[in-house]
C-alpha cells in the first residue's frame, strides 16, 4: 500500500465511523475486496482510482436527512479535498469522482461508454446490497436513519429511486433486487445472492411480518 492510500485511510476512517455499521470502513473494505475480483477479468485496471473510491464513495451520506436523497454529488465534493491531503496523484482524481458520482446510477451504464473501473465500481458496491449481508445493512441502514421497515399503505413504485426510500422494504423489493449488473463475475454471483434474499423475504411474507407493519 502506497503512503498516500494510507494517510487516505486515516483521513477517512473517523469520518466512516459515523456511518457505522452499514456505510462504514467495513463496507469499504468489502467493496474494494469484490474490485480486485472482478477487475481479475480485464486488462490494464487501475487499482488505485478503485481503491480510493471505496473508501471515499459514501461520504455523502453524512450530508444527508433522515437518509432520504442522493449522496454521490456530497461524496465527490468531500473527495477532492481529501484526496488532496492525502497527497494522491492528481492525475486520478478526474477518474475516481466519476466512479463515485456514477455508483449510484439506475441507467444503462453500457451505454454511456464509460471507463471500465466505473462498471468494476458499480457492481462491487452493489453485489453488497443483496443476499443476506445486503439485507441486513438495509435493515440496520433504515434503523439508523429513522426509515420505517415496511409500510403496505404506500404504494410500491420501482420508477423512483431506491424504490422512493420510503421503508427499508420498499428499498428492497424496488431497488435493491432489480439493480443491474455488468461485470461477468457480479452477475454469476449475482444469482445466488438473489435466490438467497427470495427465500428470506418469502419468510417475511408468509409469517405475517410485512403485513402487519
Amino acid at each position: 500500500m502506497k503512503s498516500w492510500q494510507k494517510k487516505l485511510i486515516k483521513i477517512v476512517n473517523p469520518l466512516l465511523k459515523k456511518l457505522e455499521p452499514d456505510h462504514g470502513s467495513a463496507h469499504a473494505k468489502v467493496v474494494f475486496k469484490w474490485c480486485l475480483i472482478f477487475a481479475k477479468d480485464y486488462h490494464k485496471v487501475d487499482i488505485e482510482v478503485l481503491f480510493a473510491a471505496a473508501w471515499l464513495h459514501d461520504l455523502g451520506h453524512l450530508k444527508l436527512k433522515n437518509g432520504m436523497g442522493g449522496h454521490s454529488y456530497f461524496s465527490v465534493n468531500l473527495a477532492g479535498p481529501i484526496l488532496k491531503k492525502a497527497g494522491a496523484p492528481e492525475k486520478k482524481f478526474s477518474l475516481i469522482k466519476q466512479i463515485i458520482m456514477t455508483h449510484e446510477e439506475r441507467e444503462d451504464l453500457f451505454k454511456k461508454k464509460l471507463p471500465v473501473e466505473v462498471l468494476i465500481f458499480h457492481d462491487a458496491d452493489k453485489i453488497d446490497g443483496v443476499g443476506a449481508l445486503g439485507l441486513a445493512r438495509q435493515f440496520v441502514y433504515s434503523g439508523r436513519v429513522g426509515k420505517k421497515f415496511w409500510d403496505p399503505n404506500i404504494p410500491r413504485d420501482s420508477t423512483l429511486p431506491w424504490g422512493g426510500n420510503i421503508s427499508a422494504m420498499h428499498t428492497i423489493l424496488d431497488d435493491q433486487l432489480i439493480f443491474k449488473f455488468y461485470t461477468k463475475k457480479a452477475k454469476k454471483w449475482l444469482t445466488g445472492e438473489k435466490n438467497i434474499c427470495d427465500h428470506i423475504l418469502k419468510g417475511f411474507f408468509k409469517s405475517g411480518i410485512l403485513k402487519n407493519n
